[in-house]
């Protein structure tokens, strides 16, 4: 008696059972978590270029009128320094010589600065789904006077009436394609807020959590893009602003701005901060 049939009855048996368990390998998405967060965010400026670099973005154009290599954001002569110098001044359309770094304490209640600052920063972050949607979620916060070595960083979190720490940033609608990359998904950060139309840019001395002190003071920008750390034992509210997640493969950047802020009560102060102090507007 041989057992050949029957063999082969119970392997064409396993095999249409096994058929049976066959998925379709549609909507499935096969994620290594350890590479899940593929590109950094980061935060970008325009960037000064020569005339030649400009040309080389695009080399059909006259050598009289060189192209202009795409970069986020104004023209990179007005691209915010790291260090506001009160010194630095220029000249406005009228000839009138500004100094827009001149920032001021205004110790009398009701008083604030009449010079602000407004500006809109960019960030990218290359990941994006098979849709070509971002996949990513970008959060920002400001911090002030942040110590190099402190390990609470989220005490420094502040101005958060101009930028909140839980708000995703919103994609820019500025145009912007980078040479030979991928689309960045651009965000806008704003640096100060709009008011019926109006820019009001941020006080920088004046409008955080306490009037500063006269002297210089560091205003640091973070990015992110997975949510703050949130201890495992906290509950609402005890999400850690400005402290990257980077045990769920949080990524980050970071600007430091440092500036000055004179004094409206110092005598001869050489920054005339006692006329820059104005009455704060009525229902702020």
């Amino acid at each position: 008696m041989t057992a050949g049939p029957v063999l082969r009855a119970v392997l064409v048996a396993l095999s249409l059972g096994t058929a049976a368990c066959v998925l379709a390998d549609k909507e499935i998405n096969f994620e290594d978590v350890a590479i899940a967060n593929r590109n950094a965010v980061r935060l970008v400026e325009a960037t000064m270029l020569s005339p030649e670099a400009e040309l080389s973005c695009d080399p059909d154009h006259e050598v009289d009128e060189p192209g202009t290599c795409p970069q986020p954001g104004f023209d990179p002569r007005d691209v915010l320094p790291h260090f506001l110098n009160p010194a630095y001044s220029r000249k406005d359309d009228d000839g009138r010589i500004r100094y827009p770094f001149v920032f001021c304490s205004c110790e009398e209640e009701g008083k604030r600065d009449s010079n602000t600052l407004f500006t809109t920063l960019y960030v990218e972050d290359q990941d994006e789904e098979r849709n070509r949607e971002p996949k990513d979620k970008i959060y920002a916060a400001l911090l002030l006077d942040m110590p190099q070595r402190d390990e609470r960083p989220y005490n420094y979190v502040d101005y958060r009436r101009y930028v909140d720490p839980s708000r995703e940033l919103e994609l820019s609608g500025t145009p912007y394609q980078p040479q030979k990359r991928r689309d960045p998904q651009l965000r806008e950060l704003v640096l100060g807020i709009s008011v019926d139309g109006n820019e009001d840019g941020i006080d920088l001395c004046n409008s955080g959590s306490r009037v500063l002190a006269p002297g210089f003071h560091s205003l640091t920008v973070m990015v992110t893009d997975r949510p703050w750390f949130r201890p495992s034992d906290g509950g609402i509210g005890s999400e850690h602003a400005g402290v990257p997640d980077l045990a769920v493969g949080a990524t980050f950047d970071t600007i430091t701005y440092v500036f000055y802020c004179g004094s409206a009560t110092q005598e001869d102060d050489p920054n005339d901060c006692a006329e820059l102090c104005v009455s704060e507007p009525e229902g702020q």
